[in-house]
C-alpha cells in the first residue's frame, strides 16, 4: 500500500574542487556549498529520499577529495530516515575512467545506492514503498537514450523514474541524450527527476509528472538557477512539487572561470 513520501530531487552540482579560486562561506567552492545546501534542505523538510540525477560530480578526472566530501554530507543523512539514489550525468559518464568506479558505496553508507547499470537497473526500497529506476550513462551520444529499457508500472507503490538528457519532441536530429514527451508520457513513472538543464523547468507529461530541478548552483545558471525540487507523493492527493532556493545569484559576483550559465546543458 502506497505511503505519503517526501522526496528531495537535485542534478547538476558539478563538484571539481580543482575548478575554483576562492573558499566560498568555508567552503572550497560554491558547488560544495550548495551541496551542503541540498543536504540541509532534505534534513529541513524531512525528506525520506533524495535523488540526485546526474552531474554530481564536474568530471572523471576529479580528485578523491571530492568523493570525500560527498561521504561526510551522505553521513549527516541517517540511514534509517532518508535514503539516496544517484545516476550519472554526461559529465560523470559511467565508463571505465569514471568517478563511479571509484566511488566506495559501502564507505557512503547502507543508505546510499547508485544505478549504474547501463541497460537500466532499479531499487526497491520497501520500507519506503517506492521503486526507483534509471539508466546509467555509458556515452551522451544521440544513440544514448536515458528511457530506453524503463520497467512496466507497477501499482501498490510509487513509480520513480530518473534520467539525464534533453527533453524533445522527437528523437531525430535533437542532439544527444533524447528524452521525448511521448516516452515521458507513456513512462507509467509517478514522478520522473530529470537532469541535464540547469535552470527549472516543468516536463510533465499525461499523468507523469517530470521535473528538471536544475542546478543547485545558481551561478551555474543564472537568475533561474539555484534550486532544488521538493516533491510530496501522497495516495490521496497525488503528486506535489515545489522549488526551493538553495543558493542565490550575484550579478556583480558571478564566477566567469566556469563553463556554465544560462541554463543551458554542458
Amino acid at each position: 500500500m502506497q505511503r505519503q513520501l517526501k522526496i528531495v530531487h537535485t542534478s547538476d552540482v558539478h563538484l571539481d574542487s580543482n575548478g575554483t579560486s576562492t573558499p566560498v562561506d568555508g567552503f572550497r567552492s560554491r558547488a560544495e556549498r550548495a551541496f551542503a545546501g541540498v543536504l540541509d534542505t532534505a534534513l529541513e523538510v524531512n525528506a525520506d529520499l533524495l535523488l540526485i540525477a546526474g552531474d554530481l560530480f564536474d568530471n572523471n578526472r576529479v580528485d578523491d577529495t571530492n568523493i570525500d566530501f560527498v561521504y561526510r554530507q551522505f553521513a549527516r543523512l541517517r540511514p534509517g530516515k532518508c535514503q539516496v539514489v544517484m545516476l550519472p550525468g554526461n559529465h560523470d559518464v559511467h565508463d571505465a575512467t569514471s568517478v563511479w568506479n571509484r566511488f566506495d558505496f559501502d564507505a557512503a553508507g547502507e543508505h546510499v545506492h547508485g544505478l549504474m547499470a547501463h541497460g537500466g537497473t532499479s531499487v526497491n526500497l520497501k520500507d519506503l514503498g517506492v521503486t526507483v529506476w534509471g539508466r546509467a550513462m555509458f556515452e551522451h551520444a544521440p544513440e544514448n537514450y536515458p528511457l530506453d529499457g524503463s520497467p512496466d508500472r507497477h501499482d501498490g507503490h510509487w513509480n520513480v523514474g530518473m534520467a539525464h538528457g534533453q527533453v524533445v519532441d522527437e528523437r531525430i536530429d535533437q542532439g544527444s541524450s533524447p528524452i521525448t514527451r511521448e516516452e515521458i508520457e507513456t513512462s507509467g513513472f509517478d514522478y520522473l527527476a530529470l537532469g541535464h538543464i540547469h535552470v527549472w523547468a516543468d516536463h510533465s507529461e499525461g499523468s507523469t509528472k517530470a521535473y528538471y530541478c536544475g542546478s543547485p548552483v545558481a551561478h551555474y545558471a543564472g537568475a533561474g538557477g539555484g534550486k532544488v525540487a521538493v516533491v510530496t507523493l501522497c495516495p490521496e492527493a497525488g503528486v506535489e512539487v515545489s522549488s526551493r532556493q538553495v543558493t542565490d545569484w550575484d550579478a556583480d559576483d558571478k564566477d566567469e572561470t566556469r563553463g556554465y550559465g544560462n541554463g543551458f546543458p554542458w
